[in-house]
């Protein structure tokens, strides 16, 4: 079944159905003040935090799906009827309906009863709040009497603690309308001694550009009793309670009238924000500023202008259109969404109520976006520093809004901070953040050079009976957590990875002047490659992991679980692997867990439930980490199979999890999720969903792609030494071009039957640079 497609410029994604298999959603955000919106306006708000600063309540897993949200009533005064701007909540089949979901903004449009409503929802670049522009136009052949009616329900403010203690907490909540400035303002209070003080007062909610006919403050009030948001008693009854609270639920909801002559069309301007600590305005001077229509409109063409400078920076033609759209635009944007919000917030899959910033996830999304926004990647680095200890290792996971992170130790997640800062001084030359200072967790400083040498060292002093990297808790994945709970339990993938960092390292020491550092790391490289290739090659691939009692995991000794994903890309990402070790191995990989539709993590599936492997055991054969398709390892196996030569090999598994791709060929009743952006994983073929989609938007993949694809398949990418132009590209292609900004200068690259011309001129040595990069 067809629920839509990109526009004809790629820059929109048009759903054409309002009932898609999971809610299509989008993010609109400036850093700070974001909004998450589905197709038919359900979703939530939060100020910087969506875990200590929610602003608007979403229910998860709810019966009825993805409420509540941001909702237009619209009700025929002439008559009582009433429906639905975006379909939801009243879910009155439209004449006519569309969503529009663009690069920060999203549009839905439709048509009930001869009333055609179209709401642009958007949040400016420079202010903390967002708008909802709507348009509403009698299509008819008579005057019509209309109201419509904006609604929003209110959170608790800290979204832990509303799912947890919600019938206490909600009487802490205030919201009244102030009929000076025509809006409603909600305030949740908690004088506890030592509860964190929130980055904002209260919240506002207002029809900025129209006068207010009725108004409600109180959910019960404008509901009624065993009601929902579908059959509203003040939509029933067309009249207001004018209901205010102290302590109850709160919601924003005003009515504005439309009296519209056949043909004519009038507009509203919605407007909801927070009085934060830094805003330029009081909230009252705001919504004047917003009452303007022209002022909404030059806003959200400053959204516009803001992503079309962004996806500026790196653009591509290729012969594939569908690759143009993604590497143009939706990659990119998803990029910068997972490098802004980490995965920490989303409708289906991830709450944002247990789970803050993951630094091993952040260190990655860096390499995203670096080529666009440099300067905040390196604020990030920073803030990732900030987040490690004194001796090396680092918070999994944790929330710079109150400075607090989770100690559990993971074995990988430190080490991600050396690609982080190597991919930013490959791309900007800027060897200066090495020398820059910043705090550990306990309260001392070093420089981030220190704090990669310390990550380093922490890995090397915590290695077990094989010599390999302990396990800890779990290492990038998450549910091999039952490997060392006896403290022997060791990674052979970590081993790989500290070499990849290792390498990473020497060469930044040997750039810096830091000759004696540079042999001491590359020493660690070499005696950690020759021990994996002594110990953990297993004939025809490499060994995961070895458990408490040294039993191997993912070997052909094994009953489950045999081989494993990342322990194959990597030994060729690391080098660790010679080259007919690594053509074995990811031979290995094509023969035993290559698929249709992408690359299984592990198989066989873990059925049997052994008690030395982890959670994933938990998940049923084909879910998750338990012979999933994970997406995010797919990546690797793109870059490893670049790398070795083979690029029709890497084109076949990176054109396959292309999102419409996957989608058009798995069907999107199966898919499920959003044809436009990555999910995490695919359901695997020993589940009967097979294909199907999960964990969309917030994903490492959508980085590592972007990366596999630009860096390694069309071998554009920034060295230490400049930029390296390679191309790995499928024998059906004749050529590409890229245009790219790279540390300050405009470059049009063109290649076409093996010759590569920068600015038109040719180059012959596949590098701009002072020295021609060594191939790794």
């Amino acid at each position: 079944m067809d629920y839509g497609g990109f526009s004809k410029d790629g820059k929109e994604f048009i759903i054409n159905r309002f009932d898609t298999p999971t809610p299509w959603i989008n993010y609109l955000c400036n850093g700070k003040y974001a909004a998450l919106i589905s197709h038919t306006g359900g979703g939530y708000s939060f100020f910087e935090d969506p875990k200590y600063q929610r602003i608007t309540r979403y229910r998860y897993n709810n019966v009825p799906l993805d409420r509540p949200g941001r909702y237009i009533y619209i009700r025929d005064d002439g008559n009582g009827e009433y429906w639905s701007a975006g379909w939801q909540p009243v879910c009155r089949a439209p004449d006519a309906w569309e969503c529009r979901h663009g690069l920060g903004y999203t549009k839905i449009s439709s048509e009930n009863c001869g009333i055609r409503s179209e709401v642009t929802y958007f949040v400016p670049l420079d202010d903390n709040l967002e708008v909802w522009s709507v348009c509403v136009t009698n299509t008819g052949k008579r005057k019509r009497a209309i109201t419509m009616t904006p609604y929003v329900e209110f959170a608790l403010f800290d979204a832990s603690e509303e799912f947890m203690f919600h019938p206490n907490l909600h009487y802490f909540s205030t919201a009244e309308y102030d009929s000076r400035d025509k809006a409603i303002y909600y305030s949740f209070y908690n004088r506890k001694k030592g509860y964190f003080k929130r980055n904002f007062s209260k919240v506002y909610f207002a029809v900025t550009n129209r006068e207010v006919q009725g108004y409600d403050c109180e959910r019960e009030a404008f509901i009624g009793k065993y009601r929902s948001e579908t059959d509203p008693e003040v939509m029933k009854t067309g009249r207001h309670r004018n209901s205010k609270v102290i302590g109850g639920n709160a919601i924003g909801c005003l009515s504005v009238r439309f009296e519209l002559e056949p043909g004519e069309e009038q507009r509203a301007i919605v407007v909801m924000g927070v009085d934060a600590y830094d805003n330029r305005l009081t909230p009252d001077r705001i919504l004047r500023k917003y009452s303007d229509e022209n002022h909404v409109a030059r806003e959200l063409e400053r959204v516009g202008g803001y992503w079309e400078g962004y996806t500026s920076k790196l653009s591509v033609e290729t012969p594939d259109p569908v690759i143009n759209a993604n590497i143009n635009i939706w990659n990119q944007y998803q990029s910068r969404t997972t490098f802004d919000w980490s995965r920490y917030a989303s409708l289906m899959y991830n709450t944002g109520t247990g789970r803050g910033v993951g630094f091993r996830d952040t260190s990655q999304d860096t390499m995203g976006v670096v080529h666009a926004i440099a300067p905040q990647v390196k604020d990030k680095i920073k803030l990732l520093a900030r987040n490690m200890y004194e001796d090396g290792h680092a918070y999994h996971l944790f929330y710079p809004t109150v400075g607090t992170g989770e100690p559990k130790k993971y074995s990988d997640d430190h080490l991600w901070m050396i690609p982080a800062v190597y991919s930013y001084i490959c791309e900007t030359g800027d060897h200066r953040i090495l020398d820059e200072k910043a705090p550990y967790i306990e309260g001392s400083s070093g420089t981030i050079y220190e704090h990669m040498a310390r990550a380093l060292e922490y890995t090397l002093s915590n290695c077990g009976p094989h010599g390999f990297p302990r396990m800890f808790y779990a290492d990038w994945n998450d549910c091999l957590n039952d490997i060392d709970r006896k403290g022997k339990g060791e990674s052979v993938w970590v081993a790989m990875f500290l070499c990849y960092a290792a390498k990473q390292m020497a060469e930044l020491a040997e750039e810096t002047g830091k000759a004696k550092d540079a042999g001491n790391f590359m020493k660690v490289y070499n005696g950690m490659k020759d021990k994996i290739n002594d110990i953990a090659w297993d004939g025809e691939w490499y060994i995961r992991a070895f458990t408490d009692e040294g039993r191997p995991v993912g070997s052909k000794a094994c009953e489950e679980g045999k081989i494993h994903i990342n322990t194959q890309s990597w030994a060729v990402l690391s080098g660790v692997a010679d080259r007919e070790r690594g053509l074995k191995c990811m031979d290995a990989v094509k023969k035993h867990l290559d698929t249709d539709i992408g690359i299984r993590i592990c198989r066989p599936s873990y059925t049997s439930g052994p008690d030395d492997i982890g959670s994933l055991i938990n998940y049923p054969a084909g879910i998750k980490e338990n012979g999933a398709i994970f997406c995010h390892a797919n990546t690797w196996a793109v870059i490893a199979e670049a790398m070795l030569g083979r690029p029709d090999r890497a084109f076949e598994y990176y054109h396959k999890l292309l999102p419409a791709v996957a989608a058009k060929k798995i069907g999107a009743e199966t898919y499920r999720v959003e044809p436009y952006v990555y999910c995490q994983f695919l359901f695997g073929p020993d589940h009967p969903q097979f294909g199907r989609g999960s964990h969309s938007w917030l994903t490492g993949t959508s980085a590592w792609m972007f990366r596999a694809f630009t860096d390694w398949i069309l071998g554009v990418r920034a060295t230490l030494d400049g930029l390296t132009i390679d191309p790995r590209l499928p024998s059906s292609w004749d050529g590409f071009t890229m245009k790219r900004l790279f540390r300050g200068k405009e470059y049009e690259i063109k290649a076409s039957a093996g010759k590569v011309t920068v600015n038109g001129k040719p180059i012959r040595d596949g590098s701009l640079a002072h020295r021609r990069s060594v191939p790794i």
